[in-house]
């Protein structure tokens, strides 16, 4: 799943990571993050998946709409 520019700015914060940090793990640059969490550009789907797997690896599982009442984030149950 590509996650949301919404679920991005979400899973970062129940991180507790900025958007420094996810930029560097996701090999981006800060101001590319910042612009897409700001609705400010259309990014490319390969950010997005990008972004969403470093998430996804920090212990995210994003929501699909329909998906548990709908598009969002929540903790990985196989992560502390």
């Amino acid at each position: 799943m590509i996650p949301s520019a919404a679920q991005i700015r979400a899973a970062r914060g129940l991180l507790g990571w900025s958007r420094a940090e996810l930029a560097t793990r996701a090999n981006v640059s800060t101001k590319t993050v910042q612009s897409l969490e700001d609705g400010l550009v259309s990014p490319r789907a390969s950010t997005l998946e990008a972004l969403g797997r470093v998430l996804a690896e920090g212990g995210v599982l994003f929501l699909a709409p329909g998906q548990e009442g709908g598009e969002g984030v929540r903790r990985s149950s196989s992560r502390s």
